[in-house]
């Protein structure tokens, strides 16, 4: 999938929470990798983000299927315009099966998105989501009736319909956020689409937030980053990505308590603003003095 700098549809992010695995209209077993672990030994919030991509790709639209088989719809790309994942509980282990379901929760009139819940022993540990536009190269198209149809027939209980939003202009700016850090792109991160796959940009926000915090505690916290990473993560993509390139990732912190840090992060191409991300992460032993008026210090 490719990215576009227009719609996301903002949904109700813990719906899938109030659901059990039998209300999802596809359920299907997942087997956790070695890779999928952190440091800290549970399943990374980025590696759910690739466990919940199989099975929401794995959905089959039959009567869109058939329109574009009888050459009634096209050409167009499918765009993702934004994700979001949160881990409930830390859990994992290597080899361990889980089961994801799921559904739709919102179709909007250019754009729809899935709901996920993955579930241990019948027991929620995490939801994902994911915001699909159609487009061409005039930008987002109407969904087709056909489309709609089988989106409907996979929809999630108690959803309602979705609004769309962007990120507010004042997160497109780099000198919104008063931290950075760099990162570059490297070819492991670029997909089929020849550009930097999106859920490897959800590994660049990690790193980023990795490497302020150990600026922030110094050389002897090196060991102890794991404990500082997120646990969720809400995602807007902007603007496709390339390799090679280097890229800063403004890092500012939207709220915090004694337990936790909400940062507000965006990933930017001299200036320009490619995406943008919320996420929240334990504070750990993060000083009171990082968060001068809620902002981290430069």
């Amino acid at each position: 999938m490719t990215t576009l700098k227009g719609t996301t549809l903002i949904i109700d992010e813990h719906s899938a929470a109030l659901m059990a695995e039998a209300d999802f209209p596809d359920r299907r077993q997942v087997t956790q990798r070695f890779g999928d672990l952190a440091p800290d030994g549970t399943t990374s919030t980025v590696a759910l983000a690739r466990l919940f991509e199989h099975p929401r790709i794995g959905l089959r639209f039959p009567r869109f299927d058939k329109l574009l088989a009888d050459g009634g719809f096209g050409p167009f790309r499918i765009l993702l315009v934004g994700q979001d994942v949160e881990r409930w509980t830390p859990f994992g282990t290597f080899d361990a099966t889980s089961r994801i379901g799921t559904g739709i929760r919102a179709i909007g009139r250019t754009s729809y998105a899935y709901g996920q819940g993955m579930f241990i022993d019948g027991r929620l540990v995490a939801t994902a989501g994911a915001t699909i536009v159609l487009a061409d190269k005039s930008g987002p198209l109407t969904l087709p009736d056909e489309l709609r149809a089988d989106l409907a027939e996979l929809r999630l209980p108690g959803t309602d319909a979705a609004v769309a939003s962007q990120p507010d202009p004042p997160r497109r700016e780099r000198q919104y956020s008063p931290a950075a850090a760099t990162v570059h792109a490297r070819v492991g991160d670029v997909d089929l689409n020849r550009h930097v796959n999106y859920i490897a940009q959800v590994g660049w926000y990690d790193e980023a937030i990795a490497s302020h915090a150990h600026d922030l505690l110094g050389e002897g916290a090196a060991r102890k980053l794991p404990r500082y990473l997120p646990w969720r993560y809400r995602v807007t993509y902007l603007g496709e990505v390339h390799y090679p390139g280097t890229y800063d990732i403004g890092i500012a912190v939207s709220g915090h308590d004694e337990h936790t840090v909400h940062y507000e992060l965006g990933l930017f191409d001299s200036g320009r603003c490619l995406g943008t991300a919320d996420a929240s992460a334990p504070r750990g032993k993060l000083p009171a003095t990082a968060f001068p008026d809620g902002k981290f210090t430069s």
